[in-house]
């Protein structure tokens, strides 16, 4: 369930030489989308290629050159460069070592000169599994969907509805936000996030709970709130799909570890009896359960919500700070509003943004989720698609 936050394609902060260079970053940046590839090794330094293999730089130099053509020209900007192709533009930042080497590139997600979201829906389409997608602008008009009813696995992003949970209850209460919940080992889960390394016992606010479970998609931080809220408070409104409700430490003991009985126990119980079995479960340890690179039972063991229902769960959200922090697949300089969260696991990819380009402007909801249960889903080109797809009904 670890989230892969997928702005960048490649990069590295290396240090930046302060001596005066003899070539021009710019030329440097036309030189790796012109050189022959024999030659391509000749532009970086030793200390990039340990960190970074040849191969890698190939195949993004490719994908560029393959979707943009040719590099016409490198203009500088605030946050860096951008690359002028035949057939449109990508951002990117580069640094030189004094031998004029490169020491630290990164390309950001490009822009077509000319794209439209048919052509957009068919290379998404050509990606192996189901897919859905919902565009909604403002939280009433439609403006592109696919499937966008369909229930999918969604990973992290589940976590948008606990902070919407928390936020209710909160203002139902008239509770604060400063209120102090002890980490528990009861709720220690697995990594993304920080909090499963900190002592038991640390005090922290709900504030401090529900940031973390955003921007790192903290899952000790979701599980000691799905605790704070009450699993049943968190079932209302929600389908058989999500019931029980699970935990993300539930979730990695009952898909990922060894215990086959133990999964086939509640994979074959009815609801209480599945909640029988998530009572036992808190006693267990973690320590043998690894998640692997192959899609398990995404079908199955999951939080299941449609791109329509995440996009409007993102937008009556549009006020929480804990969704800004982190601004997933954009820049969030370039946007009035930027809030993200997205979910990934094998055979499960999902991002939800929310973007307003100034404080006047139509709010977009934009949600695409991809669920493939033979393999892992390509997580590079799903974001690059949808960066491409925010970029057509927003703009970069």
């Amino acid at each position: 369930m670890r989230v892969y936050l997928l702005v960048a394609i490649l990069i590295f902060s290396l240090f930046i030489s302060t001596t005066v260079l003899a070539v021009s970053e710019e030329e440097v940046l036309k030189d790796i989308f012109r050189v022959e590839a024999d030659n391509l090794e000749s532009l970086f330094a030793a200390s990039f290629l340990e960190q970074v293999s040849l191969n890698q730089i190939e195949a993004i130099v490719n994908q560029y050159g393959g979707a943009l053509g040719a590099v016409q020209a490198v203009e500088k900007n605030e946050s860096g460069y951008s690359l002028q192709f035949e057939r449109g533009t990508a951002p990117a930042q580069i640094s030189l070592n004094e031998k004029d080497k490169i020491i630290g590139l990164w390309f950001g997600n490009y822009t077509l000169a000319e794209d439209n979201l048919d052509a957009i829906l068919a290379d998404l389409k050509e990606l192996p599994g189901q897919l859905s997608i919902s565009v909604i602008k403002n939280n009433q008009e439609k403006v592109f969907s696919y499937h966008d009813q369909k229930k999918l696995a969604v990973g992290s992003t589940f976590k948008l509805h606990v902070l919407k949970k928390l936020y209710d209850q909160l203002e139902a209460a008239d509770k604060n936000w400063s209120e102090v919940v002890e980490l528990e080992e009861k709720n220690k889960s697995l990594a993304s996030g920080i909090l499963q390394d900190w002592p038991s016992g640390t005090p922290l606010t709900l504030r401090t709970l529900s940031n973390l479970m955003i921007s790192q998609s903290d899952n000790t931080a979701a599980d000691h709130l799905i605790d704070y809220l009450g699993r049943e408070k968190l079932e209302t409104g929600l389908d058989d799909l999500n019931l029980p409700f699970l935990k993300t430490r539930e979730f990695f003991i009952l898909k990922f570890s060894d215990d086959n009985q133990l999964r086939q126990e509640y994979l074959n119980s009815n609801l209480e009896e599945k909640r029988d079995v998530l009572a036992e479960l808190s006693g267990r340890n973690l320590e043998n359960i690894s998640v692997g690179n192959e899609p398990v039972l995404i079908e199955d063991l999951e939080w299941y919500f449609s791109t329509e229902e995440l996009a409007g769960l993102i937008y009556e959200l549009k006020d929480a700070p804990e969704i800004k922090i982190n601004s997933g697949l954009v820049d969030k300089n370039n946007y009035y509003l930027a809030g993200y969260k997205g979910g990934s696991e094998p055979g499960v990819l999902q991002f939800t943004h929310l973007l307003q380009k100034t404080e006047n402007a139509d709010i977009y909801a934009v949600s695409l989720t991809i669920n493939n249960s033979e393999k892992a889903v390509d997580s590079q080109k799903a974001a690059q698609l949808t960066a491409r797809l925010i970029s057509a009904v927003v703009g970069l």
